[in-house]
């Protein structure tokens, strides 16, 4: 072959990868014009995966470490609650029940394999180079856990649900794709979800197109999908109120209103809701800085609130009629810029709050952060970024203290795990499967 020839061919490949990126660029373009809301995200994530790829902190599961220990750090048993408190640990998959003195007694800690199948691992974390996460789960007397992971590298956190028995075998996986919270009500459990089982219906209004799919679901106790709702629908059914007017996705931190926790209406909570009835479920919208309660049997909103909190993670109903959350960015006072609120559904005022002290602030910046309020009228605080669990008194004063032991060192900062969504103290009587352990310790 002369020279000339190979010439030829190679002018010939370069006009048809020129051809080619002109098409693709012009492809581009269209999609651009078309999914415009989407375009940022994308570039985000894109960026995310370069990131987390280098750097543990970029995962959103390590944090500088700002404890000199671990363990129980303080603990006042006359004033504390007694009973063990489960927690998880984010990038570890685990779960940790502890008692009093922050000594395991149990640890649930499924092979990543069983957790999130290898499709799954494969696909959305880069033949896993990107890791999934835990973010919490239920825990049954008998010790079976109902764990809730995600999978945020490629922006589709949501993956299945899994029950796993008291040995961390895997018993079922659920039919729907979930995220961030779940709650078991008798024999259904709710939990928020990415997806359905089909696309939505372009939304009518234009100022919710863009906005990725998040529902309700209602789920078996085999983990069976009973039911599904949307909360994009259900915002565009609701005509006595302007949600819609709350919406401008262009200035939302990615297209999702971003429901990050939900809790099932009651008998003794529901007549503190104007409007609402038991089996309504209080969701909270992070994007939007918004609570609102969903009606699944008319899938409409039938309440919302905002109010001075901001990306706020755990709303939940007291018997009070009260409202307990973690607002992660809406402390403006001069300590860390998380506190937990308890606010009133009626007038939208503050009742109680702790955002911790100067010298000890509470920030979990946005990433994570929950409470319970225990029986003796404490709080229980998940400080999640901080890797610490506190228990409050009503005057602010700490009655226990925990840090989780989880370390690593990286570019020679000290980094700690992260805690996922919530820590929940249960008493040693509903926990029958420690049986007389429970009752001894």
């Amino acid at each position: 072959m002369t020279v000339w020839k190979r010439l030829r061919q190679l002018l010939a490949l370069l006009r048809g990868l020129t051809f080619f990126l002109i098409f693709a660029f012009g492809l581009g373009c269209i999609f651009a014009v078309v999914t415009f809301p989407l375009i940022g995200h994308t570039f985000g994530i894109a960026a995310m995966i370069i990131q987390q790829s280098v750097s543990k902190q970029a995962t959103g599961n390590w944090f500088p470490d700002r404890f000199p220990r671990s363990g129980v750090l303080r603990y006042d048993p006359a004033k504390a609650q007694p009973g063990y408190t489960l927690y998880t640990l984010a990038p570890d998959l685990s779960a940790h029940l502890i008692d009093m003195n922050g000594r395991e007694v149990h640890r649930w800690s499924p092979p990543k394999e069983q957790a999130v199948p290898g499709g799954t691992r494969t696909v959305y974390t880069l033949f896993g180079l990107l890791e999934p996460q835990i973010e919490g789960g239920h825990l049954f007397p008998n010790g079976d856990l109902l764990l809730v992971y995600e999978v945020k590298s490629l922006g589709i956190p949501a993956t299945a649900a899994v029950k796993v028995d008291v040995n961390s075998h895997v018993i079922w996986r659920s039919e729907a794709k979930v995220h961030h919270a779940i709650e078991v009500v008798g024999d259904k459990i709710y939990a928020l979800s990415a997806r359905g089982n089909r696309r939505p219906a372009r939304p009518r209004d234009p100022r919710l197109r863009g906005l990725v799919e998040q529902r309700v679901v209602i789920l078996n106790s085999e983990g069976k999908l009973l039911s599904s709702h949307s909360l994009i629908d259900a915002i565009e059914n609701t005509t006595n109120m302007r949600l819609e007017d709350a919406i401008d996705v262009t200035q939302l931190p990615e297209p999702s209103l971003h429901a990050n926790s939900l809790d099932v209406l009651t008998e003794r909570t529901t007549h503190f809701i104007p409007g609402a009835k038991p089996g309504d479920v209080l969701v909270s919208l992070r994007n939007l800085n918004m609570l609102v309660v969903l009606d699944p049997d008319s899938d409409k909103i039938v309440w919302a609130l905002r109010g001075g909190w901001r990306l706020q993670h755990d709303a939940k109903m007291l018997p009070n009629g009260h409202i307990l959350m973690f607002d992660n960015q809406g402390n403006l006072m001069t300590q860390g810029r998380s506190r937990v609120l308890e606010i009133d559904p009626v007038t939208g005022g503050i009742a109680w709050s702790y955002s911790g002290t100067p010298d000890d602030p509470l920030d979990s910046g946005d990433n994570r952060g929950g409470a319970q309020r225990l029986a003796n009228g404490n709080t229980l605080i998940n400080e999640s970024d901080a890797g610490r669990i506190l228990e409050v008194m009503p005057n602010g004063s700490i009655a226990w203290e925990y840090v989780d032991p989880l370390v690593t060192v990286q570019y020679g900062q000290k980094l700690i795990s992260a805690l996922g969504l919530t820590a929940t103290r249960y008493d040693a009587s509903y926990l029958s499967f420690l049986g007389g352990h429970a009752t001894a310790r």
